[in-house]
């Protein structure tokens, strides 16, 4: 009787989650051994992606500034432009803290010059520790 890979998924995966993780355990098992003793097959080099920064996603590769070019950004904008809105997904108000009161603008900019103030000090108080230091 033969059987294609399709009918042994569908006997698998009839197999209680104990059963099925015995059998990935006994093919992995097989795997490594086979491995072990062929010989190392020659693989087909990696194809090329042609977006070199694609490539360097990673932590590793961490590059501070990539300037792109025009063309790019024109792309990104008509994808922008073609992705349909959710009408679920607006910012407004998604945010916002219900619990602070409203302020006028006057308060809202006198708030700010105190915290810049505040900040200024601090800074002012750091340089001048830094400067006493021999």
């Amino acid at each position: 009787m033969a059987m294609n890979l399709d009918d042994v998924v569908k006997l698998a995966e009839q197999l209680e989650p104990e059963q099925q993780d015995l059998l990935i355990y006994r093919l992995r098992v097989k795997q490594v051994g086979q491995m072990a003793h062929d010989p190392i097959a020659p693989t087909d080099p990696p194809k090329p992606i042609a977006d070199e920064w694609l490539l360097k996603r990673g932590s590793e590769y961490v590059d501070f500034y990539r300037s792109p070019t025009r063309d790019e950004l024109l792309h990104d904008v008509e994808v922008l432009r073609q992705t349909p809105v959710q009408p679920n997904s607006a910012l407004l108000g998604k945010y916002a803290n219900s619990t602070i009161p409203d302020m006028t603008e006057e308060e809202f900019h006198a708030q700010m010059h105190a915290i810049t103030t505040e900040w200024e000090q601090e800074l002012n108080e750091f340089y001048d520790d830094y400067d006493d230091k021999p």
